[in-house]
């Protein structure tokens, strides 16, 4: 039985269920060859098996056979195109065949075919799908011993799909029965059930190389695996039909914290039972049932705040982006509990202005904004709350620029508007005129220029360069599109505003 937990809903042992180990055959050349010779002559036989398909078969998909390639002397169990099953011994009445579709894709199903006397049934789930004339059959000596996956010698109809719980029976079961024992593993076979294959050898999706038998637990006649691969999910052993357990050994009482990790290695991480499958040395594995509870972490507090570069916790985490945080605080119970921090990074605001004749502008351009007079003790200038402040007196001028928790105040701008000097353009020019890449600023008087800026013919700024102690300067204008602009250049004796054209 493969080691693989389940989580379940319910604690009533009795309908526990976990999932077991089948084989996938690739429906080109994988076969289960066995030793069981099958029920013979005439007799009363039940055959089953759980199966999966995630294709519809292109033709006869054969499940299980056995006996002679003559006429009435096979007995080859099936599904075919029509998703139909079928049992085929080749002859007059020897042939049933159930309605169309009662196989469905990518679901697990069970189905099963009944010899009672000169009479066939087929079932799928348990309901009676088909019924026949058998009155033909006669399995005689020699031939081949019971396969899985392919027809006996003198065809190829190769399984494609998963099989699992194969049994046989010398014996006609009722449809009572089949239904009442299909999800249910047999711990110890039935007398009249003469080989049982659970198929649970071997790793799920493994690497299974050297997992070529199967185990027949009715008897001695054990199987041989033929042409898989026995690595990853097809040709290989993979996980089987939901069935239930047979043995519960032990249960056991589990509470964790935030995780919980099974004694075969798995990660539990939710509260629920799980399974873990102990070998045994008999026929039938029995279970341990872990019955697992887990706390998860749990939240103490929550706090929202805000920052303007870095926010640092009470606990010394430094957080610098916006976002959602936590520290974590030991508890003397095994499971931690969080302090959760809703922070948001303002980002550091831009305090820097210029100025262009007689109207300030800070550069921060999404920020909060309050103009205030350095000359009068910082005091607020009423209704001043725009990006720009156009000014009227003579003073000395400064912005408070705020975004979130970010609050800085730009220089103090010096305005007076004698000072301002509107024939300074006679001092500066610039080449080339129109130009395209690199435009250079010429200055006669050699003044010394402060701050150089570019507005679009609308008026809107488009670039703006901080200047040190120079009387020239090259600005780059590749970044501008073609058309006409206006370049205005500020010293401390006034401003110069020339056109210019970008090709």
């Amino acid at each position: 039985m493969k080691k693989l937990l389940l989580l379940l809903t319910s604690l009533l042992i009795t309908h526990l269920s976990i999932s077991q180990n089948a084989l996938n055959f690739d429906g080109v050349n994988d076969l289960v060859q066995t030793s069981y010779t099958g029920v013979r002559g005439t007799a009363n036989r039940t055959f089953e098996a759980w199966i999966y398909l995630q294709f519809t078969p292109s033709g006869n998909s054969c499940i299980m056979d056995y006996g002679l390639s003559t006429v009435a002397a096979r007995n080859t169990f099936l599904v075919n195109s029509n998703r139909a099953i079928a049992f085929i011994a080749g002859g007059t009445n020897t042939n049933i065949t159930s309605s169309t579709n009662v196989v469905p894709l990518n679901t697990w199903s069970h189905v099963a075919f009944v010899k009672n006397g000169g009479t066939g049934y087929l079932y799928v789930n348990g309901i009676q799908v088909g019924t026949g004339n058998l009155s033909g059959v006669n399995t005689g000596t020699g031939g081949s011993n019971l396969k899985i996956g392919n027809r006996v010698s003198g065809g190829n109809i190769p399984f494609r799909g998963v099989i699992d719980e194969v049994r046989v029976w010398d014996v006609a079961r009722t449809q009572t029965e089949i239904a009442s024992a299909m999800n249910i593993e047999f711990c110890s076979a039935p007398s009249s059930l003469k080989a049982y294959y659970r198929l649970n050898q071997g790793t799920a999706g493994g690497t299974n190389t050297t997992s070529t038998t199967v185990i027949d637990d009715a008897g001695t006649n054990n199987g041989t695996l033929s042409g898989f691969s026995l690595s990853g999910t097809s040709s290989n052993w993979v996980s089987g039909a939901t069935i239930s357990p047979v043995a519960i050994n032990s249960t056991i009482p589990v509470s964790a914290c935030g995780s919980y990790t099974m004694p075969n290695g798995t990660v539990v991480s939710a509260t629920g039972t799980y399974f873990d499958t102990i070998s045994s040395s008999v026929s039938c594995d029995s279970l341990d049932a872990y019955v697992i509870s887990i706390t998860t972490y749990t939240i103490q507090n929550v706090i929202s705040d805000s920052g303007c570069v870095t926010y640092t916790t009470p606990m010394g985490k430094t957080i610098t982006t916006t976002g959602t945080y936590y520290d974590t605080l030991g508890s003397s119970a095994g499971c931690d509990s969080l302090i959760q921090y809703d922070i948001t990074i303002s980002g550091a605001v831009d305090d820097s202005v210029y100025r262009v004749g007689s109207r300030i502008t800070s550069f921060d351009t999404w920020a909060s904004h309050q103009w205030i007079r350095c000359d009068s003790n910082n005091l607020p200038i009423p209704g001043a709350t725009n990006r720009f402040i156009d000014v009227t007196q003579v003073g000395d001028y400064a912005v408070v620029v705020t975004r979130g928790n970010c609050m800085d105040t730009s220089e103090c701008i010096n305005f007076n508007p004698a000072s301002l000097n509107e024939n300074l353009s006679n001092s500066f020019s610039v080449y080339p005129n129109p130009a395209n890449e690199i435009i250079t600023i010429m200055n006669s008087e050699n003044k010394i220029i402060n701050d150089i800026t570019i507005f679009d013919v609308s008026g809107k700024l488009v670039d703006n360069q901080k200047v040190v102690n120079s009387t020239s300067s090259s600005i780059s204008i590749t970044t501008l599109e073609n058309g006409v602009y206006f370049m205005n250049i500020q010293t401390v004796e006034g401003a110069a505003t020339i056109k210019f054209v970008k090709n």
